[in-house]
C-alpha cells in the first residue's frame, strides 16, 4: 500500500485538487463579483473536505457546490470517541460495554458518530466496487478510471498469495482513513 503514497501516485491524484480548487476559484469570484461577503475558513474547509472525499473514498462529498453539511461524516464525534476509548486501554473492555448504555445525549451523539462513518465507509466501498466492475480500464464505460486510495486499496494484491482484501477489510480500512 505504500506505492499508493509515493510521489508518482500522489501525481496521478493531482486533478481531484486541481478540479476542486476550481471550484473553490469559482466560489470566490462569484461572491466577487456579486460584491458579497464570504467566509475563507468555510469555504477552505469545504474545499478539503471535498478533496479528502475525492483521495480516500473515490468520491466528492460536494460541500463547496451544494453546501450540504449533511453529507459530511461526522468525524469530529469519531475522533473523540477513539480518542477517549484509546486513552484508556486497560478499561477498553468495560467502556466500550458501558458507555453506550449510558442516557447521556452527548456520548451516544458519540456513538451515533461513529456509526455514520462506519456506513459511509461501507457505502464508499461498494460504490466503488460496483463502478468498478462496470470499468474496462479505458474509461469505455463512461466511468472514468480513477487513481485514489481507495482505489489503489481494492486493486491492491498481496505479493505473496495474490490475494485481494475481502470487502469487510476494504470498509476497515476505508473507516480508518477517517
Amino acid at each position: 500500500m505504500s506505492h499508493a503514497f509515493s510521489m508518482t501516485s500522489i501525481k496521478d491524484m493531482e486533478q481531484y485538487l486541481d478540479e476542486n480548487i476550481a471550484i473553490l476559484r469559482q466560489r470566490i469570484t462569484e461572491a466577487c463579483e456579486h460584491n458579497r461577503a464570504f467566509d475563507l475558513k468555510d469555504l477552505l474547509h469545504n474545499y478539503v473536505i471535498d478533496v479528502l472525499g475525492e483521495l480516500a473514498f473515490s468520491k466528492s462529498f460536494d460541500l463547496q457546490k451544494t453546501g450540504d453539511r449533511s453529507q459530511v461524516p461526522p468525524v469530529k464525534e469519531h475522533t473523540l470517541l477513539g480518542s477517549t476509548l484509546g486513552a484508556w486501554p486497560r478499561m477498553l473492555h468495560w467502556l466500550k460495554w458501558a458507555l453506550p448504555k449510558l442516557p447521556i445525549a452527548s456520548i451516544q451523539n458519540l456513538f451515533e458518530g461513529r456509526r455514520k462513518c462506519a456506513e459511509l465507509a461501507a457505502r464508499c466501498v461498494q460504490s466503488r466496487l460496483s463502478e468498478m466492475k462496470t470499468e474496462d480500464g479505458t474509461g469505455e464505460s463512461g466511468i472514468k478510471p480513477r487513481k485514489d486510495l481507495l482505489t489503489t486499496l481494492i486493486r491492491a494484491k498481496d505479493p505473496e498469495t495474490g490475494a485481494r482484501l475481502t470487502q469487510t477489510d476494504l470498509e476497515t480500512e476505508a473507516f480508518g482513513f477517517m
